[in-house]
């Protein structure tokens, strides 16, 4: 096996770009009032934006795991975090990582594209691993301080 290679440059994933545009589609012939009105009427709770979050996902990704974690700064906030790996089909990579966030400071789930990978191309878990080790690296964050122990534990689980 070659020795892998990992990406942090920006990317999109496909399933994405998709839904954005069948939700262009869908209010294409909507006017702008109309279309607040709809929001406004359409307020989700939070729980019912991850689902739709969670629909979108291809059957292919593999939820690999979560973990909550807290924020402290002038004041603390939590964040929680599902992890997925996916396998790509095209032939720049294999593997890519990506996030479905919950930051409570701002109080909104996001979309997370965290990396990508060549190499491991029949092994997701190590794959997974190898892109966590380095992700978390690269945010600094030492897996043997106690108070990091959700991230070596959620990669142990892996």
């Amino acid at each position: 096996m070659k020795k892998p290679i990992i990406n942090f440059d920006d990317f999109d994933l496909p399933f994405l770009s998709k839904s954005i545009e069948i939700e262009e589609n869908e209010n294409s012939n909507v006017s702008d009032a109309e279309m607040e009105d709809e929001e406004e009427e359409k307020q989700l709770k939070p729980y019912e934006i991850k689902e739709n979050m969670e629909n979108l996902i291809p059957n292919s990704a593999i939820c690999i795991g979560g973990m909550d974690t807290e924020v402290d700064n002038w004041t603390s906030w939590s964040n929680k975090d599902e992890y997925y790996i996916i396998p790509l089909t095209d032939d720049k990579f294999d593997w890519a990582l990506f996030r479905i966030s919950w930051d409570d400071n701002w109080g909104r789930w996001e979309w997370s594209f965290d990396a990508r990978l060549i190499g491991f191309k029949n092994d997701y878990a190590g794959a997974a691993r190898f892109i966590l080790r380095k992700l978390w690296k690269k945010w600094e964050i030492d897996l043997k301080d106690a108070e990091n122990k959700p991230y070596l534990t959620l990669l142990k689980n892996i």
